[in-house]
C-alpha cells in the first residue's frame, strides 16, 4: 500500500520530545522515520522564557505515574471537558525547557495557531500526559528520556529529562476503535487472498471499483493493540487514487467495495507491502482497516499484461547498459530524443509477476517527462525511438528503482509509444541562471538528514502547513546545481512549476519533497545514490532549492 503511513499532522508527534536547531527560530523539527528528533546543544535564536515552576524540584502536589511521568496541573480543572483518547489529535500551545540547564529549547507562544499533536504517533510520555488533561486545561510535564522518544533514544542525543508547559486548545476526536482487533469475527467473509472482511454499511449501487478506476475513499487503520497508525479521516482529506497504485492487498480491498459501501478488513501486516518491500511505519501482526468507498470514477481500460513480462525473451536486443528491448511497431522514422529532451509518450508498466503499476492509458493522455529526470532505464532506452515507434523494454532493477521505498521493485517491463519530442533548451540560452548557494559544495552543519540520506534545510517556514503524501501530485518550483556550482536545471526559466507524482522522479525527490510543507522553501542535498547513480543525469551529489506550490490528488 502506498497510502500515507505517516500523517502530515505527525510532523509534531515526535518533535515534542526534542528541541530546535538554534538557527531555525520557532520552527517545528520535521519528523524522521526513526521516530525521534535530536535536540541541539545550544538553543541559540530561541527566545528564553521563565518556567512557571521550579524545573529541578517538582511541587509536592504533582502527580507521578508508574512510567516516570510527573504531571502538575496549572489552574482549576475543567469538570465537563471531553476525555482525551489515545488516538485523538490535540491542538496545543507549549514551551519546553531542559531540566538540567533551564534553557528554553522551543516555544510557540506568540504564534497565531496552536500546533497539532496526533497522540497515536507521539512519544509515550506525551500520549500518557495528554490523556490526563482536558480541553482548556494547562499543565507542566516532566518527561524522562525513557518515555520522551517514540522508539529508542537517537544516536548522539543526551538522555535527559525535558520539562514542558502545555495548554490544550482543542481536541480532534479519532474514529472509534473497532471491537474486533487482531482477529475477524466469526461472521466475517473471506476474499480470495484470505483477507477477512465485514460490511458495516451497504453501498448505494451494485458496481464495484475496477483496479484501473479512480476511487475516492476514507480509511482508518489500527494495530492489534488499538493504536491508530493511519487515518484519512483525521487528515480530513480522502485518498484519491486508482487501486492498482496501492499494495496488492489494498487493491483487493478497494475492488471489493462499491460506492457508498463501508467495511472492516483484517489484513496480515506482511501483506501490506509496496513493490514487495515492507512499508515504513507499518506495525506487525493483524491490522484492522475500516474503509469507506466514497466515489468511483470510471477509468480507461489499460492494455492486457504481455505474455513475456516474467523474463526477457531470447529474441530481444539489449543496450550497452543492459535494457532489453523489442520493436512492436515502427513509425515513419526521423529524429530521436536526446538524454535531456522532454518526451510525450503513451506507456504502461508491469512488474514481472504481471501486475500493472502505471499506465498513461488509464489517465487518458500521454505522459510528459524530461529524460534527464526519470529512471536510468528510460533515459537509456527512449533515445532508441522515433516518433510513432512502439517498443517493449525490460529494465533491470539497477536501472529502475533499486529498492527505493514505495516504488515497484525488480525488473520492470514497459510498453512505450513515442508521441512527441520536445528538444531541451541549449545551455547557452540560459541568461537567467541563478547564482549557486554558498553551501552548494556540501551540506552545512545545521542541515538535517532524512532516514535515506537526503540532507535538507527549510529556508522559508510556514507553520502548520500541510505536507504531501506519497500518493499526491505536487507542483514545485525548483533550481538544481552540481556541487561545483553549475546550474543544470530550473523551472524558473519557463516560469511554470513542475507538476509530478512521486513515482516519476528520482528517489531523492521522493524522500525530500514530503519534508517540505505547502508554501515552504527548502534546500535539498541529494547524494548520487538517490539521484542518478547509473547515469541519465548530472553526476555526484545534487543540490536543489525547491518551493512547494500545490498539493493535489493524482
Amino acid at each position: 500500500m502506498r497510502l500515507a503511513v505517516v500523517l502530515s499532522l505527525v510532523v509534531l508527534s515526535q518533535c515534542l520530545v526534542a528541541c530546535q536547531r538554534g538557527d531555525e527560530k520557532q520552527k517545528v523539527v520535521p519528523v524522521e522515520s526513526s521516530g525521534s528528533a535530536t535536540a541541539p546543544a545550544k538553543p541559540t535564536g530561541v527566545r528564553q522564557l521563565p518556567p512557571p515552576v521550579d524545573l529541578k524540584a517538582p511541587p509536592a502536589d504533582a502527580l507521578k505515574t508508574s512510567s516516570g511521568l510527573i504531571y502538575k496541573r496549572l489552574g482549576d480543572p475543567v469538570p465537563d471537558g471531553t476525555p482525551i483518547k489515545r488516538n485523538d489529535t490535540v491542538l496545543i500551545n507549549y514551551t519546553g525547557w531542559r531540566q538540567e540547564t533551564g534553557e528554553t529549547f522551543f516555544s510557540n507562544k506568540g504564534e497565531s495557531q496552536p500546533l497539532p499533536l496526533p497522540l497515536a504517533n507521539a512519544a509515550p510520555g506525551f500520549t500518557e500526559a495528554m490523556q490526563l488533561m482536558k480541553k482548556g486545561e494547562k499543565a507542566v510535564l516532566w518527561i524522562p528520556p525513557e518515555i520522551g522518544y517514540k522508539g529508542t533514544l537517537p544516536a548522539g542525543a543526551k538522555a535527559e529529562t525535558l520539562v514542558y508547559e502545555v495548554e490544550i486548545v482543542d481536541v480532534v476526536s479519532a474514529p472509534p476503535v473497532p471491537a474486533n482487533l487482531g482477529a475477524a469475527p466469526a461472521n466475517a467473509k473471506a476474499l480470495p487472498s484470505g483477507t477477512k472482511y465485514l460490511v458495516v454499511k451497504p453501498g448505494t449501487g451494485t458496481e464495484k471499483a475496477r483496479f484501473y478506476d479512480t476511487v475516492t475513499f476514507n480509511y482508518s487503520a489500527w494495530d492489534s493493540e488499538g493504536r491508530m497508525f493511519d487515518s484519512t479521516v483525521m487528515r480530513k482529506r480522502p485518498a484519491v487514487v486508482p487501486p492498482f497504485r496501492q499494495s496488492a492487498a489494498m487493491e483487493e480491498i478497494l475492488t471489493t467495495l462499491g460506492a457508498g459501501e463501508r467495511a472492516l478488513f483484517w489484513v496480515a501486516s506482511e501483506r501490506m507491502t509496496s513493490g514487495g518491500k515492507p512499508i515504513p511505519g507499518m506495525p506487525p501482526g493483524i491490522l484492522t482497516y475500516e474503509v469507506e468507498m466514497l466515489t468511483i470514477a470510471k477509468g480507461n481500460e489499460p492494455p492486457k499484461t504481455p505474455p513475456d513480462v516474467a523474463a526477457v525473451p531470447t529474441s530481444a536486443s539489449k543496450t550497452e547498459k543492459g535494457v532489453a528491448y523489442r520493436v512492436l511497431a515502427k513509425g515513419k522514422g526521423g529524429p530521436k530524443p536526446g538524454p535531456q529532451d522532454t518526451v510525450r509518450v503513451n506507456y504502461t508498466g508491469w512488474t514481472t509477476d504481471g501486475r500493472m503499476f502505471d499506465s498513461s492509458t488509464v489517465k487518458g493522455e500521454p505522459g510528459e517527462f524530461s529524460l534527464g529526470g526519470v529512471i536510468a532505464g528510460w533515459t537509456d532506452a527512449i533515445p532508441l525511438m522515433s516518433v510513432g515507434d512502439k517498443m517493449r523494454f525490460w529494465i533491470p532493477d539497477e536501472l529502475a528503482y533499486k529498492g527505493a521505498p514505495g516504488k515497484p521493485q525488480g525488473m520492470l517491463v514497459y510498453d512505450v509509444e513515442l508521441v512527441e519530442i520536445k528538444a531541451a533548451p541549449k545551455a547557452e540560452a540560459n541568461p537567467s541562471a541563478q547564482p549557486a548557494p554558498p553551501d552548494v559544495a556540501a551540506p552545512p552543519a545545521d542541515a538535517k538528514k532524512s532516514p535515506k540520506g537526503v540532507h535538507y534545510k527549510i529556508l522559508k517556514a510556514v507553520p502548520g502547513a500541510p505536507h504531501p503524501t506519497p500518493t499526491d501530485k505536487v507542483s514545485v518550483h525548483y533550481t538544481g546545481w552540481t556541487t561545483d556550482g553549475k546550474q543544470f536545471d530550473s523551472s524558473r526559466k519557463s516560469g511554470k512549476p513542475l507538476t509530478f507524482t512521486f513515482d516519476r522522479v528520482i528517489p531523492g525527490w521522493g524522500e525530500g519533497i514530503p519534508l517540505v510543507g505547502l508554501g515552504e522553501q527548502a534546500r535539498l542535498w541529494i547524494p548520487e545514490e538517490l539521484a542518478y547513480p547509473n547515469g541519465g543525469g548530472p553526476k555526484g551529489m545534487l543540490v536543489f532549492d525547491v518551493e512547494l506550490m500545490a498539493i493535489n490528488p493524482p
